[in-house]
C-alpha cells in the first residue's frame, strides 16, 4: 500500500537521518576547533584521524532525514477516510521534533559531556540554542493543531447528543447516538405514539432518521462523504422534522 509504503520508509528514514546527524555533531563537539591540510605553520591542535568521514556522516544525516521527511508529508491520505486529511500538519510536526530534538541534545552535551573539545562548549551551546527557537515554536504549533482538531471533535459529538436529548460526555460516538435514538423509538412505540406527555418525534419518524445516519455513516466510511459533508447532512437529518 503506497500510503503505509511511503509512511513508514519516510519516518524510518527521517529518524535513521536524525539519530546520525546528532550522533556525529556530538562527536565534532568533543573534536573541537582542529586544522589539518598542507600548511607552512605548525598545526596548534590537529584533526584526530576520522573527522572528515564525520563530517561526511554527518551530511549524509541531513540529506536522509530531508528525504525521509518530505516523503513522510507528502504520503497523501489515508485509503480508509478519504476527504478527511491529517489532524495536523507533517511539515510542521517534522521540524519541530527535527530542530527542538537537535538543539536539546546539542545543549545537554554542552553543558554535561566533560569530553568537549576545544571550542565544543560554546559551539554546542549557540547550536542548541539557535534550533530550539527554530523548532520549539513549531512543535508547540503541531500540538496545539492537535489538540484544537481533537477539542473541536469532542464538542461536535456533545452538541449532537445534547440535541439528541443523550447525557453529554467525551465518550459520546455515533453508535452511542444511534442506540440513543433507538431506545428513543422504542419508548415512543411502547406508549403508543401519542399522549399528552409525548415530546419526541413520532417512532415512525425516529426509525427512519436513524435508517438515513446509518446510512450517511457507511457513505462517510467508505470514503463517498467528506468529513465536512458527513457533517453537514448530519445536522440537517437531525435538525429535520
Amino acid at each position: 500500500m503506497p500510503y503505509l509504503t511511503k509512511s513508514i520508509l519516510g519516518f524510518a528514514l527521517f529518524l535513521g537521518g536524525l539519530i546520525l546527524f546528532n550522533v556525529k555533531l556530538v562527536q565534532l563537539l568533543e573534536i573541537g576547533t582542529c586544522a589539518s591540510g598542507n600548511t607552512p605553520y605548525a598545526i596548534r591542535n590537529p584533526c584526530p584521524a576520522g573527522t572528515g568521514t564525520a563530517i561526511l556522516l554527518l551530511m549524509a544525516g541531513i540529506f536522509a532525514s530531508l528525504i525521509g521527511g518530505f516523503m513522510f508529508a507528502l504520503r497523501g491520505e489515508p485509503p480508509w477516510s478519504r476527504g478527511r486529511g491529517h489532524r495536523i500538519s507533517s511539515f510542521t510536526t517534522l521540524w519541530g521534533v527535527g530542530f527542538a530534538g537537535t538543539g536539546a541534545v546539542s545543549l545537554i552535551a554542552a553543558l554535561t559531556d566533560e569530553q568537549l573539545g576545544q571550542g565544543g562548549e560554546l559551539g554546542g551551546i549557540i547550536v542548541g540554542a539557535t534550533f530550539l527557537v527554530m523548532g520549539v515554536p513549531a512543535l508547540l504549533a503541531a500540538i496545539w493543531s492537535l489538540l484544537g482538531s481533537l477539542r473541536s471533535r469532542d464538542e461536535s459529538a456533545m452538541s449532537t447528543a445534547e440535541a439528541l436529548g443523550a447525557p453529554s460526555g467525551t465518550g459520546t460516538s455515533m453508535s452511542d447516538m444511534l442506540e440513543g435514538l433507538q431506545a428513543q423509538a422504542s419508548q415512543g412505540a411502547g406508549s403508543g405514539g401519542a399522549g399528552f406527555g409525548f415530546a419526541g418525534p413520532p417512532p415512525v419518524r425516529q426509525a427512519d432518521r436513524i435508517a438515513k445516519l446509518k446510512t450517511l455513516a457507511d457513505l462517510r466510511q467508505s470514503g463517498a462523504l467528506t468529513e465536512q459533508e458527513f457533517e453537514r447532512e448530519k445536522a440537517r437529518i437531525l435538525s429535520g422534522p
